[in-house]
């Protein structure tokens, strides 16, 4: 009897000491990067360099959340790189019909499509991986059309992304809102209902309608969100760029699911967070920079980040849960 009590002690430290290990590995793998590039190039150490990593980072991180809530809910949103190109279009199409609030506006249609997207996902049953990607095309035909194809000087009258181009006390203004929006976020999926239906779908969907949770609704709703992160995505790109393109942000949809992948959320969802999505996200921008710093070319790095997404979603995959994997 003790001998039994004995070794279900040791495989619940054991579990624990596993999970405390999976938690710490996406910073412990931050840490050795930001290590590793400084041994290469001790430049990048430097406050002024630091800074504009931030700067830089922010809406790859910004999409990395948009991934990361569908996600953890089981399901997976193709289409945030579409909608943060769309978005920064419509702040030129719609500003001279609504000034300097063209911005919210933007936000508020994405999320109402990203909300209609949800729904149809749920309701009707389809895969959320065919219809984000049927919508991911959608929107990036409509940025196309709506753009003329070209790339254009956004507007100096709209406030937000005035706003997002400052900085304050020299910490630029889009690492504050990303802040900002991860507290909120974070105060959502920790403290209202929400956030735990949320995980229960991730965890099992059959389980979750028995437990009385709205299928409909939360997909709705974190489809919404997800379009709404999106979205102040693609503003934080054109308040860096200074201007608006239909192709902006269509090499991030990759870097977006590594980010996803890299901050520990199981791609078969129910395991993760939005502080991991963080670290992912931050982790992504900073092997750009080390894929720069030992000479990969441009052209060539999206091997390297497929090549991390494998083994990431290798190591993040339960596969006691999916069953059959196909």
């Amino acid at each position: 009897m003790q001998n039994a009590l004995d070794s279900t002690l040791i495989r619940a430290l054991g579990g624990q000491r596993s999970t405390i290990l999976q938690a710490l590995a996406p910073m412990l793998v931050m840490i050795a990067l930001v290590l590793a590039s400084a041994m290469i190039a001790p430049g990048v150490l430097e406050t002024d360099s630091l800074l504009s990593f931030l700067s830089d980072a922010a809406p790859v991180v910004a999409l990395v959340i948009a991934g990361t809530l569908p996600i953890l809910a089981g399901s997976i949103d193709l289409s945030v790189a579409g909608v943060a190109s769309l978005a920064g279009v419509l702040v030129v199409v719609l500003n001279p019909i609504f000034g300097p609030w063209t911005s919210v506006v933007v936000i508020l249609i994405a999320m109402c499509f990203g909300a209609a997207q949800g729904w149809f996902h749920a309701w009707l049953q389809l895969p959320s991986f065919i219809v984000t990607l049927g919508t991911l095309s959608m929107l990036s035909g409509l940025a196309l059309l709506l753009s003329n194809a070209t790339a254009e000087p956004i507007p100096d009258n709209d406030l937000f992304v005035t706003w997002l181009a400052d900085s304050t006390a020299e910490i630029p203004n889009t690492v504050i809102a990303l802040v900002v929006i991860v507290a909120l976020l974070g105060t959502l999926l920790r403290y209202l209902r929400l956030g735990r239906d949320i995980y229960a779908l991730g965890t099992g969907e059959r389980a979750a309608i028995m437990s009385a949770v709205n299928v409909i609704a939360v997909r709705t709703t974190i489809f919404a969100v997800s379009a709404g992160c999106a979205a102040i995505a693609g503003l934080f790109l054109i308040s860096v760029t200074t201007f608006s393109s239909p192709t902006l942000a269509g090499n991030l949809l990759l870097l977006s699911i590594v980010g996803v992948v890299l901050g520990g959320t199981a791609i078969s969802g129910g395991v993760g967070g939005l502080l991991p999505a963080v670290v992912g996200g931050l982790i992504t921008s900073w092997l750009r920079i080390v894929t720069v710093i030992i000479g990969v070319q441009p052209t060539a790095q999206n091997i390297v980040f497929g090549l991390t997404a494998l083994v990431a979603v290798a190591l993040t995959t339960d596969r006691s849960k999916l069953g059959i994997i196909k």
